[in-house]
């Protein structure tokens, strides 16, 4: 048999141009990659980044010699959380015995194929969403209410969606969905029934999600403004060769490969990186919980696949009362308490949350996380508050 990959063999691939050229691949094929803006690499596994949360207000004078009144500017923020992604590549070892195969040449599109597939999934549908990512788009879009229904045509589901857009004070900068986007716009049809060629809706810049990631039964489409979503990479790519490891199906747990019985080796690669979506205050739209840089047309026929999850804060000061204005970062969507304490979420069954809890009479945020099973209905998460204190 011929000479196996040893750790040391592989350690010639362990070099900053592979790792750029992985980087670089894995981009390529992920679709929220090419219309997020990237954000320069991260330095450790989280990034903060200052949001404007409230704007300056300005006033009129009543008087030569009025006194000026003063305002402020706040800034809130928010966290890019890597998570590491891992692909293993089993490759049979007769395979390396020829010595004139380009092991690698065949190797890299899969690992860079898997990577893109991934980080789609969970950033668009929220599928295998980790916990430390934010609400995936298409969950954030039906909490802020950013929905469309399909109308008698899809240019006029599409200037629906458009309008969402911009009425949170975006302008839209492209439209991605899965393939049949592409006979979408084929076949679409202005008002007057006319070919859109020349239109603002034609020209949008189109991403067609043929990785796989993409679930028509949930979404036909979502129209945004990319710009408004960023990601950044924890540049720390690793390789390791396996050679006498088990490879399981993580869902079956059965096993599919047994490295040593079927003389195989793995290559396995692991990635780390975050998004988020900033979603600064605007003079547009001050209202972070219907604010949104994004919206979706809905299937013709649509089945919720989410649950209701509601936060309830009360303020136990003198005796348990309902605590209106805090503020609930969920999954990086932000509501605050109505009258009754209460602020209420979408989540994807099966899926993990953090959520983070603040109050102007409170010192320090209250910090937690929950699990969302996947037969779970409505879910309810209390909080009790004490000034500046937490109990």
């Amino acid at each position: 048999m011929g000479q196996m990959i040893s750790r040391s063999d592989a350690e010639t691939l362990i070099d900053e141009q592979v790792s750029k050229e992985i980087i670089q691949g894995a981009i390529k094929q992920s679709r929220a990659m090419q219309m997020f803006r990237r954000l320069p690499n991260m330095t450790s596994n989280k990034t903060k980044m200052r949001v404007l949360d409230a704007l300056p207000l300005v006033y009129w004078q009543e008087a030569d010699n009025a006194r000026k009144k003063i305002t402020k500017m706040a800034w809130d923020k928010k966290y890019i959380t890597a998570e590491e992604l891992a692909v293993i590549v089993p490759i049979p070892e007769n395979v390396l015995d020829d010595a004139d195969y380009d092991i690698w040449g065949e190797v890299r599109p899969r690992i860079e194929e898997a990577i893109g597939k991934k980080f789609d999934e969970a950033v668009f549908t929220g599928v295998d969403k980790p916990v430390g990512f934010r609400a995936d788009l298409l969950t954030s879009i039906l909490n802020v209410g950013a929905t469309v229904t399909p109308d008698k045509s899809l240019y006029l589901s599409l200037d629906k969606a458009m309008a969402h857009v911009e009425e949170s004070g975006y302008n839209v900068s492209g439209v991605v969905g899965g393939v049949g986007v592409k006979s979408a716009f084929r076949t679409m049809l202005d008002n007057n029934g006319q070919p859109i060629k020349g239109t603002e809706i034609d020209s949008l810049p189109k991403a067609y999600v043929d990785n796989g990631a993409w679930d028509k039964k949930i979404a036909q489409m979502i129209v945004g403004d990319f710009n408004q979503a960023v990601y950044a990479i924890r540049q720390d790519i690793t390789f390791k060769v396996l050679d006498q490891a088990v490879i399981q199906d993580p869902a079956t747990g059965d096993i599919l490969y047994n490295l040593a019985q079927d003389d195989m080796v793995a290559l396995r690669i692991t990635m780390r990186l975050g998004w988020e979506i900033p979603n600064p205050i605007n003079s547009l739209q001050p209202d972070e919980a219907v604010r949104f840089p994004f919206a979706a047309i809905l299937p013709g026929e649509y089945e919720e696949q989410r649950v209701k999850v509601t936060f309830t804060v009360k303020d136990t000061e003198t005796e348990p009362n309902p605590l209106k204005g805090a503020k609930i970062n969920f999954n990086g969507l932000i509501k605050k308490t109505d009258e009754a304490g209460k602020a209420e979420f979408q989540a994807n069954k099966n899926s993990s949350g953090l959520y983070r809890v603040t109050h102007e009479d409170m010192k320090r945020d209250v910090i937690g996380e929950i699990e969302i099973k996947e037969e779970a209905a409505n879910q309810d998460v209390s909080i009790s508050l004490k000034k500046n204190k937490i109990v």
